[in-house]
């Protein structure tokens, strides 16, 4: 039997995957012919089960270049190369948390602390802001992987989820249902909403398996 916090550990690595990567026309043209998405579905509970639903509905109905250029569009820049300017769905949680809303905050730094304190890096540290969240959650994937192998409990997990993700995702997700073409980062967005409350219950509930990676 899969442990239960396998399957959002595996959501939260796809949507970590794609924040961070969404520009890249092969990674949604595998996702769209191997039906990845839909496959996490059992794993996780009704709602974002059928989030990930849509957005493999939509993977098959969206071209993989489109996605691409709409992603750079909202979360990166100008897709037409013209000049840098605010994008609609900025990734970092000090974009929407607190009073200074600028990148390097202070929500970056704490982010960056929580890694630190959790031995683990990333490429680019200390040049990229800690708190984007694809970084971010990538970070709870890692966490969720060492709880299903025992080798960490959930405090540090439920800790993080509650203090960022869950503290910022809600209004990016917000941003980008707001901003986008795609029905596809429609159903991303949807899913972030939802991914930090399925990671509480499992939390709350004690199915967690103790345990990080």
């Amino acid at each position: 039997m899969t442990p239960p916090n396998a399957g959002l550990r595996d959501v939260c690595r796809l949507l970590g995957g794609l924040a961070l990567e969404g520009s890249r026309v092969e990674l949604l043209r595998s996702l769209r012919e191997d039906g990845t998405v839909a496959r996490l579905g059992p794993e996780v509970g009704d709602d974002l089960a059928e989030a990930l639903a849509g957005m493999q509905r939509a993977l098959a109905e969206e071209e993989p270049e489109f996605l691409a250029a709409e992603y750079t569009r909202l979360m990166v820049a100008d897709a037409e190369g013209g000049p840098r300017r605010p994008v609609p769905v900025p990734p970092w949680e000090d974009c929407y948390v607190g009073t200074e809303r600028r990148v390097f905050g202070p929500r970056s730094r704490a982010a960056l602390q929580a890694y630190v304190a959790a031995g683990l890096g990333y490429d680019g540290i200390g040049q990229v802001p800690a708190d984007h969240v694809g970084l971010e959650l990538c970070f709870v994937a890692t966490l969720l992987d060492e709880e299903v192998r025992g080798e960490r409990d959930e405090a540090a997990r439920a800790a993080f989820v509650t203090d960022h993700l869950a503290a910022f995702s809600t209004a990016l997700a917000r941003a980008m249902t707001d901003a986008t073409r795609s029905e596809f980062w429609r159903q991303v967005g949807r899913a972030l909403t939802l991914l930090p409350p399925a990671l509480a219950e499992t939390h709350a509930s004690g199915r967690g398996v103790p345990g990080l990676q």
